[in-house]
């Protein structure tokens, strides 16, 4: 059984392609049992033209599992939602506190900047069905979420200036929402992330402890490491080598150039790769 993953969003695109760069990340998922869409990225044009250009079927879309809230991982959402033909609903799994307001503190004025889930007009709403678990969901036989992570001894992808709105309260924001996907392949686990904000390192403790004896073998997507200094991602290189067997890594969106560049002095390139809109992986399953 094969299963493809492509990047269909990100901030930087190869060079001379066709493909429209943006802040945000999406992944299209195609395997034998359904197609999923990891996120929709910030705008729903971009999302639809990466795809055309990459001949992906919005209508083969059956589930889409949001990684957290903000804008630039679900701004696609109803952009894809009118693009769709068929009247077959979309199951759209998330956390039960995907839709708060979140934010920013901008630096410059030092002003709350919150933003709003995208709202889901009317002529729309039968298109789609929410599924709000903070619990890991099996999507198909081999590809799950982790669910809520709610340990984190490790620092995790989290700032004093994300902010979110709880019961009318503006606090800063531990983004519990954060979940990723893991791939059960021949050759080991497949960890995606959309930003991981929960942590890489504690990522993948959650993954060693729901899998366990199995290997990380690759992985893919935004690590939100990128105002990390190179102590920390020292740390992060030195727990890879130590307790996950250097899995291979294929980083973007909010990973950072200055971390990637980074984990080079620690790794070959066959280690760490990009993760660019066009990629794609086929895993034995």
């Amino acid at each position: 059984m094969q299963v493809t993953i492509i990047n269909v969003y990100n901030d930087i695109v190869p060079e001379g392609s066709e493909f429209i760069a943006d802040h945000g990340v999406a992944f299209y998922i195609e395997t034998p049992e359904k197609t999923i869409l990891f996120d929709t990225g910030a705008k729903g044009n971009i999302l639809l033209h990466n795809m055309k250009a990459l001949d992906l079927d919005p209508d083969a879309i059956e589930t889409i599992v949001l990684s957290h809230g903000h804008w630039d991982h679900s701004g696609g959402i109803i952009g894809l939602l009118k693009e769709r033909t068929k009247d077959t609903p979309i199951t759209v799994i998330a956390h039960p506190t995907i839709m708060e307001l979140k934010g920013i503190v901008r630096k410059k004025d030092n002003k709350n900047i919150l933003y709003e889930f995208p709202k889901i007009p009317q002529s729309l709403q039968k298109r789609i069905i929410f599924k709000y678990t903070k619990e890991p969901v099996s999507i198909t036989e081999k590809l799950a979420t982790l669910g809520e992570m709610r340990n984190r001894p490790h620092k995790d992808g989290t700032e004093p200036r994300l902010i979110h709105e709880v019961n009318g309260k503006i606090e800063n924001d531990s983004m519990m929402d954060d979940l990723s996907l893991v791939l059960e392949t021949k050759n080991g686990l497949v960890l995606i992330c959309g930003c991981c904000h929960a942590g890489l390192l504690n990522t993948l403790s959650r993954v060693s402890a729901l899998y366990e004896n199995k290997n990380i073998h690759t992985i893919i997507g935004g690590t939100h490491m990128l105002r990390f200094n190179h102590e920390e991602v020292d740390f992060v290189a030195e727990n890879l080598k130590k307790h996950y067997g250097c899995p291979k890594l294929f980083l973007n969106h909010c990973t950072g150039i200055n971390t990637t560049d980074h984990l080079l002095t620690h790794f070959n390139n066959e280690i760490v790769n990009t993760c660019l809109v066009g990629k794609k992986f086929t895993f034995e399953c």
